[in-house]
Order: structure tokens, then C-alpha cells, then sequence
């Protein structure tokens, strides 16, 4: 090695209101991300990233207690800025939020729906967050580089991967293909689609176990990012599943957010909706408006305050919230760089 791995890292904790249900406040710590980058020889180099303090449905032990879990384990050879491979546990390129953007940068405390449920979960083989990882090889670059002004007019990724649960094999022999694609006319504005094939075993329309049901995922978005100016971006998804005429998923989303960067502060609101039309009386179901304001006092610390107001479809009103037509949340957390 050339020289000692980078060590960094961020917590994000802080306290959230939810008036689902019976309610609920609680202090907590979302996620506490240990990040360790080194180069193994000349133009290629490795990434471990560790997440504590989850709490997602699916990643806590028998006693509902938070794991840690390995997010990113991969090794990246850079042949040139145009051809790259990554190999080994990676982020997969679906959508703007998995992949260009992260926890730390994102400018709300949460992402929509889009990413938690098209990106990082699986509507046939289980319905839980996996993080939006998988285990496989990449292939992606930079090509036609205005060197003058510093980015790339089209940057393009192509994944073969496993698609089922990060640090675990593959069961089924069939292999996830995911394609992206990212046009930037300009310098802050760029259009992004992509694409994922696969196939995955769950349970079919019928209530049976199969091996290969296939399943499709798109995302196409816009987004505008001035840093000393306007934040403007929006995302639709689809997540689609059939057999024989027959829906076995089929699920939108979308969202657009506005923001401005105003020196150390940026203030947000964000429009989102979902609908899970084979299962509508889903609590998933719901249009949601956030408010949000984003601090940075330092490089080191951003403090983010969101309130968020979802309403019901007709359907899912009937076994929400007591009846209720909506739900509210209020979050205060903070992000601690080091």
C-alpha cells in the first residue's frame, strides 16, 4: 500500500415525533457510519464503510436491538476518468439519492420513498430496507470532459450484480442487471435516467414459491444545484412485476424538491407521493409535504429540522391512524463529521 487508509465518518442523531398510531417521541441515533478509504496500488483503491445504529426493520437482532451492518466493501480500478470497475459490495447507481447522494448530503433528514422502497428493497424477494446494496461487478466513467470548466457532459454506469441481500450469496443463478445513464448540458443541471433487470425468488401471484419472477425498476430526474443558489430536483420511479396479464407489483412514485443555498443555511420543501397499486390499502400509500431548514455552522457539523405532513389515499385512510386522514412528524437531528 502507498500509504496509511483514511479513516472518517458521521453520526446523525436527534429526536422525532410521529403521530401514527398512538404516537410516539424518542430521542434517537439513526446511524453512526465509520468509513475507511486506502489505495491498494497505483490507481486502485478500496473502500470499507460500516454502519451502527440503524434500527431498520429487517437489520436489528432478536431483541429488536440496532446491528451494524457492512455497507460498502469494494476495490475500484481506474484505468481512466472514461472506464472504471468496481468490485465487491457497492451502492447501486438507481436514482440520483442512492447513489450521487448520501445521508451526509442529503438536504432533508430522510429520502423519499423513491429510494427507501423502489431503490433499497426488494418487492418480491422481501420487504424490508437493504440499503440499497448489492454484491457484484461495475463497470462506469466520465466521458467528454470540459476540462475548462471542470465535469463531464455524460457519465454512464453498467452493474451486473446479484440482487439479493448485501454480504450474502446469491439464491437463484439469475444475475441483476442495472444501467444508468447522466446528461449534464451544464455545469449544475443534469438528467439522469436508470434501468434495472432481474429476476428473484418470492412468491408469485398465486402464493407460490418460485425462483425466477421477474421484476423491473426505472428512475428518471432532473436536478439543478447551485451551491451558492437555487436546489432543484425531481425523481419518478416505477417498480413493476406481471405474470400471465396479472400484476404482481406495481408501484409509482415521485417527488420534487426545492431549495435555496443561503450561505450557511438552506431551507427545503419537498413534495412526494407513492402508490402501491396491487396492495392500495398500503399505509405506503400517501402524498406527503415536507418542510425543512438545514444549518451548517461548520465543515463539521449540519443541524436539519424537518416537519412533515402525510395524507392517506381514500383506501389506506380506512386503516390509518384510527382513521385519521393524515399523519405528522417532526424531526431534529444533527450530523458530526470527523
Amino acid at each position: 500500500m502507498e500509504k496509511l487508509p483514511k479513516l472518517s465518518g458521521y453520526l446523525q442523531t436527534g429526536w422525532n415525533y410521529n403521530s401514527v398510531g398512538d404516537g410516539s417521541s424518542s430521542f434517537q441515533a439513526k446511524r453512526l457510519r465509520l468509513i475507511m478509504d486506502g489505495n491498494v496500488v497505483k490507481n486502485v483503491s478500496f473502500r470499507l464503510q460500516i454502519e451502527a445504529f440503524n434500527g431498520i426493520a429487517g437489520s436489528t437482532n432478536g431483541n429488536g436491538q440496532k446491528n451494524l451492518q457492512v455497507m460498502d466493501a469494494f476495490v475500484t480500478a481506474k484505468i481512466s476518468k472514461a472506464f472504471q470497475v468496481r468490485v465487491g459490495q457497492y451502492y447501486l447507481p438507481l436514482g440520483y439519492e442512492n447513489y450521487d447522494l448520501s445521508p451526509s448530503t442529503l438536504e432533508t433528514v430522510d429520502f423519499s420513498n423513491i429510494c427507501y422502497r423502489m431503490v433499497c428493497r426488494n418487492a418480491i424477494g422481501y420487504d424490508f430496507v437493504d440499503y440499497g446494496r448489492d454484491l457484484g461487478i461495475m463497470a462506469f466513467g466520465d466521458l467528454f470532459t470540459d476540462e475548462a470548466r471542470g465535469f463531464s457532459r455524460l457519465s454512464y454506469n453498467l452493474s451486473l450484480s446479484n440482487g439479493h441481500l448485501p454480504m450474502k450469496d446469491d439464491n437463484n443463478k439469475s444475475k441483476d442487471i442495472v444501467a444508468a445513464l447522466t446528461f449534464r448540458p451544464t455545469k449544475f443541471f443534469n438528467i439522469k435516467a436508470s434501468y434495472n433487470w432481474g429476476e428473484y425468488k418470492g412468491l408469485n401471484e398465486n402464493g407460490d414459491t418460485k425462483d425466477y419472477l421477474p421484476m423491473n425498476r426505472f428512475i428518471v430526474g432532473a436536478w439543478y444545484n447551485d451551491p451558492k443558489g437555487l436546489d432543484l430536483r425531481a425523481e419518478y420511479g416505477h417498480i413493476g412485476s406481471s405474470k400471465d396479464g396479472r400484476d404482481i407489483i406495481k408501484e409509482d412514485g415521485f417527488y420534487a424538491l426545492a431549495g435555496w443555498h443561503a450561505g450557511k443555511f438552506l431551507p427545503v420543501v419537498r413534495y412526494d407521493f407513492y402508490r402501491d397499486k396491487v396492495n392500495d390499502s398500503s399505509l405506503n400509500n400517501y402524498d406527503r409535504i415536507l418542510l425543512g431548514l438545514t444549518y451548517n455552522p461548520c465543515n463539521h457539523v449540519k443541524i436539519q429540522a424537518n416537519y412533515c405532513h402525510s395524507f392517506y389515499t381514500d383506501k389506506a385512510k380506512e386503516i390509518s391512524n384510527n382513521g385519521k386522514r393524515g399523519s405528522d412528524q417532526i424531526q431534529l437531528m444533527g450530523v458530526f463529521y470527523f
